[in-house]
């Protein structure tokens, strides 16, 4: 059995799980006992966290397609008969 690398979709599922079980709490909290600066601060950040983790996957696999195109080009050029 190997190890392989996390996908990016199964990435980005595991970024929204721990984003909606925040939201969860949040919202539980908010409608338990009402919500305090702080809390909407921790839900806010929690937003623009997920923002900049679904920007990051977004380039990471952005990057993985590039580097794979020079790898294939390399291959192809290091081949070639000239």
């Amino acid at each position: 059995m190997t190890i392989q690398a996390a996908s990016s979709t199964s990435q980005l599922a595991l970024t929204l799980e721990q984003f909606v079980s925040k939201a969860e709490a949040f919202l539980q909290n908010h409608y338990a006992v009402g919500s305090e600066a702080t809390d909407i601060q921790q839900i806010l950040k929690a937003i623009a966290d997920l923002q900049l983790d679904v920007d990051n996957e977004a380039l990471e696999a952005e990057f993985e397609l590039v580097q794979e195109k020079r790898d294939l080009l390399n291959d192809y050029y290091n081949s070639a008969w000239f």
